[in-house]
């Protein structure tokens, strides 16, 4: 027995001679004591168990004293132990109930005439959190992955067991006894989940009886999604194409930059960063900044974030590509932006529209005023203009008469044509999508005055015909009259044609193309549906 208190002294030797004060001191033990009010503890001496290499019985034998110490500030306060509530036991102090006024820092120093070394533990009494049997305070926390598995301890009640005695312990989620699924293992100091489900996140309290008092310990279960295997992905700008922004020197701007981070642990924080060209937004004019990243979006560890970089007004230096850059673990991904300056016409454009606006503006409430005399004045001036519409009226007849006319008197369709089949009513709109579903084709004419007045703006509006269009639930002839790339709303059309999965465009080249042996009609019949001549009238087409 006297070779590791032989070891002692000559330890304590060596360290008293560094030390001011004559005693070794180890400052504050890792090992934190935490418990509920009214809860027993046993905080014990860490020196025995971290910081020399003999225990109490032998430090006694060696005629050394240990002293308990409470710091109160800067002081240092002789434990006085009553017995009753606070209670000294070979190289702990035990609390049968612990209360708020026992927080702090407890200091045990051994010691004798020529020895002196000592050590505080911390020790945290808090109070369950309101309608809880937890603090949140001093939970203990545990992260999972989903699809994995994962052992729950009841941690820090190896002073509370009693040798060669089964424990009675009791297990909550969330402050209640619940009825655990039948692959989840419940023993008496731990919980078994073979394969962990979002859902089993939560608070997980164990409860062991010792004596007349309670003593429990909760743990935090975080489930995360599976650590990530890929870098981070760009939402916006778009990765691999550059996207055009169109400002107005002068003006404020916020490029936003959007990116999908997946689970990588949790004390790694997204690393998402804009650069123009080769600085970085540190090394730009001051009138450039960078916000702080904000997390859109969160489930399971798996993150959405957004880092605006804001001008303060866009200067002409200031039109260049700027590439947002998101990285972790895995590797680096980025996403550009190219700042161009918007075509002045289009303001001017937008300018001579509002004059041309208010102008018709002008000009209409002076024709409901002064309609008759204006009426009558046009009639004596230009009533010899009024006729004069030949290609406009050779369009209008080709598509409301001759068009029916060949398909169902000479080649024996059978046409539904809404302005004259459709009786107006308030489900007009029903009918024409009833019929139209109804049909093997949809023939849309573009004359100039059905461009002009959106007659084709239905097929976006009503949403079940949308969606034939958009599907190829039907199959869509669309004849061109004429040149319209001129006419009004023109490129409207042409974004609907882009729409229209099953589309064929025919030409129609003036009168010429009104003779049954021309080109035009072998393409439309082409297109309708193919069939014998005994049933064709039998067949439905929309036009």
């Amino acid at each position: 027995n006297n070779l590791p208190v032989t070891h002692i002294f000559s330890l304590a030797f060596s360290f008293h001679l560094s030390s001011l004060d004559g005693c070794i001191d180890w400052s504050v033990d890792l090992k934190e004591y935490h418990v509920l009010a009214g809860e027993p503890v046993r905080v014990k001496c860490a020196l025995f168990y971290s910081y020399i290499r003999t225990n109490y019985t032998m430090a006694t034998n060696a005629k050394l004293r240990l002293i308990w110490y409470k710091n109160k500030g800067d002081a240092e306060e002789p434990i006085i132990f009553s017995g009753h509530r606070l209670s000294k036991e070979d190289d702990s102090i035990w609390f049968r109930s612990a209360e708020l006024e026992d927080n702090g820092f407890y200091t045990c120093v051994l010691r004798n005439s020529t020895y002196c070394m000592k050590v505080s533990m911390s020790m945290t009494v808090e109070e369950s959190d309101e309608g809880k049997c937890f603090s949140s305070k001093i939970r203990h926390l545990e992260k999972a992955e989903i699809t994995h598995s994962k052992m729950i301890n009841c941690p820090d009640i190896e002073d509370y067991l009693a040798p060669y005695k089964q424990p009675q312990m009791t297990w909550y989620k969330e402050c209640e006894r619940v009825e655990w699924r039948s692959s989840i293992t419940v023993n008496t100091t731990h919980i078994w989940i073979p394969e962990i489900e979002e859902g089993d996140g939560g608070n997980y309290t164990c409860e062991l009886q010792y004596g007349s008092r309670l003593v429990r310990r909760t743990t935090q279960l975080k489930v995360t999604a599976l650590q990530t295997t890929q870098p981070p992905k760009v939402l916006f700008p778009p990765e691999r194409q550059d996207t055009v922004i169109e400002i107005t020197p002068g003006m404020p701007l916020s490029l936003d930059c959007k990116a999908f981070f997946g689970y990588s642990g949790e004390n790694r924080r997204p690393i998402i960063y804009w650069m123009k060209g080769e600085k970085f937004v540190e090394e730009l004019a001051g009138h450039i900044k960078e916000s702080e990243v904000r997390i859109l979006r969160e489930h399971l560890g798996e993150k959405e974030v957004q880092l605006s970089l804001t001008f303060d007004a866009v200067e002409e230096a200031d039109l260049a590509n700027y590439t947002c850059y998101v990285e972790n673990h895995i590797g680096r991904r980025s996403g550009s932006a190219i700042l161009q300056k918007k075509d002045m016409y289009r303001l001017e454009l937008a300018g001579g529209l509002g004059v041309i606006l208010l102008l018709l503006g002008v000009l209409t409430a002076l024709y409901k005023c002064y309609n008759l005399e204006i009426m009558l004045c046009y009639r004596r001036h230009f009533g010899s203009d009024e006729t004069e519409d030949g290609e406009i009226s050779d369009e209008e007849t080709f598509a409301l008469e001759i068009l029916p006319d060949v398909l169902e008197k000479h080649y024996g369709y059978k046409l539904f044509i809404p302005d004259r089949d459709l009786i107006p009513s308030s489900t007009y709109i029903e009918d024409l999508a009833r019929s139209v579903e109804q049909s093997r084709r949809l023939i849309i004419v573009l004359t100039p005055e059905f461009v002009a007045k959106r007659g084709w703006s239905i097929f976006q509006i009503e949403t079940r015909l949308h969606s034939m269009l958009v599907t190829g639930e039907i199959k869509v002839i669309m004849i061109e009259c004429a040149d319209l790339k001129n006419v009004i709303n023109y490129q409207e059309v042409e974004a609907l044609k882009h729409t229209i999965k099953v589309l064929s465009i025919i030409k129609w080249r003036g009168p010429k193309s009104n003779e049954l042996s021309s080109k035009f009609w072998k393409q439309v019949v082409y297109e309708m549906p193919a069939k014998r001549r005994e049933t064709l009238s039998r067949r439905q087409v929309c036009g």
